[in-house]
């Protein structure tokens, strides 16, 4: 990403991780390494809080995402009141995923009640993170949101292969760049809406949902996150899943590993709300 949102989740958002040379305070900071791969003991998820001070909270912290969405607890919860204009898009592969970042002064709400957020980017994983009654999808979209005074808020779309699917999660995977680090823009102005709504739409209200507190899915996994997870998987195309798992083979340091999905994580005890609409 182009902007640094918080000291501690500037790194997540860009999803390469942060690092500083304690040896030459002025020498730029090189990412951290780490990878999805559970079964690689250095950079896997399970080593995550070992690799970094500062990535702590992934091994330690007791609200922790993604989760399994199975045993929820009714709740009269207000709406979600999504507004996304359409606008030029630019496709990134951070090395970690491939994200779309938002303009800076763009006006992207979404309305929680009487909270506003700020849409700042989104991106996909494969697998799907979060799983419903232990079952997981294809893929999972995350449409990352920020508060004025700094919260997050994160809605997460599920992704299943299905006909007819919705094109922009198609095109931006399609058109993202091989290469870690470089970024296209995209020719026509898109909504984010199109990731689960009708296609051209730009507003749109969402009753049904499910939402507990957790934590960014990658380093350094800080927690405080207000979780909105939407239950109906919106269509993805098979050739669009194949083309992430190819991208996420390809990223540094994952050495052929084809998925960026972290494990689910124990709920310990924190309660799911359900809103049923």
């Amino acid at each position: 990403m182009k902007r640094a949102l918080l000291v501690a989740t500037a790194c997540a958002f860009a999803l390469a991780g942060c690092g500083e040379d304690s040896s030459d305070e002025d020498a730029p900071s090189e990412p951290l390494a780490w990878n999805h791969d559970p079964d690689d003991a250095v950079l896997g998820p399970n080593a995550w809080g070992d690799i970094d001070r500062s990535f702590e909270s992934c091994r330690a912290g007791l609200a922790q995402s993604p989760v399994d969405v199975s045993t929820t607890v009714p709740g009269d919860l207000p709406e979600l009141d999504f507004d996304y204009p359409a606008t030029p898009l630019v496709v990134e592969n951070t090395g970690h995923t491939i994200e779309v970042p938002m303009p800076e002064d763009g006006t992207h709400t979404l309305e929680v009640g009487d909270d506003e957020y700020r849409l700042v980017q989104f991106h996909f994983h494969a697998p799907s993170e979060h799983s419903v009654d232990g079952r997981s999808f294809d893929a999972e979209a995350h449409l990352v949101h920020e508060s004025a005074d700094g919260e997050l808020a994160v809605v997460g779309v599920l992704l299943k292969e299905g006909d007819p699917a919705l094109p922009l999660t198609d095109l931006v995977i399609e058109s993202a760049p091989a290469e870690a680090g470089e970024e296209v823009e995209l020719e026509e102005e898109r909504s984010p809406l199109e990731l689960f709504l009708a296609l051209d739409a730009t507003t749109g209200i969402v009753t049904e949902y499910s939402t507990y507190v957790g934590s960014l899915t990658t380093p350094p996994c800080s927690e405080g996150v207000r979780w909105l997870v939407l239950p109906d998987p919106a269509p993805v195309s098979a050739a669009a899943v194949d083309r992430l798992h190819d991208h996420v083979a390809d990223f540094p340091e994952y050495d052929g590993y084809e998925s960026n999905n972290r494990p689910t994580q124990r709920l310990n005890d924190r309660e799911i709300l359900r809103n049923a609409g």
